[in-house]
């Protein structure tokens, strides 16, 4: 399905994110580790600021349309990111954040805006 345009800036962002998954994903590695954080501290107000439209724009329609353990997911995926953010100087946690933030981005384009297209596609 073609993306809808009240998605497709989030849907550009995720590109980067993903970019910022893979980088995380290889913070295990000690000698990565700072170049790894430097890049993640840049990137954060960006990823914060993309949780916070997010939520602000699609959580209240999840919850009109009854997708409640979607917005749920939502919400407690973007917790677990901002909680993982705050330990940089830890390589588990920062390549913990790469694969969440990978498996998060999947599962926003898959299921969660497809869901709510199907959902705008049948209002209008």
């Amino acid at each position: 399905m073609l993306r809808d345009p009240r998605l497709i800036e989030l849907s550009r962002e995720h590109h980067a994110a993903l970019r910022l998954a893979k980088r995380l994903a290889g913070a295990a590695a000690a000698d990565s580790l700072p170049a790894v954080t430097s890049f993640l501290r840049k990137e954060k107000p960006t990823l914060l600021r993309h949780f916070g439209d997010e939520e602000r724009d699609l959580l209240p329609q999840l919850l009109d349309f009854g997708e409640a353990a979607l917005a749920r997911r939502l919400v407690d995926d973007h917790r677990e990111m901002e909680a993982l953010m705050a330990h940089d100087e830890d390589p588990q946690a920062m390549a913990r954040l790469g694969r969440v933030l990978g498996e998060h981005v999947r599962f926003e384009e898959r299921e969660l805006f497809e869901t709510l297209q199907q959902h705008w596609a049948a209002r209008s």
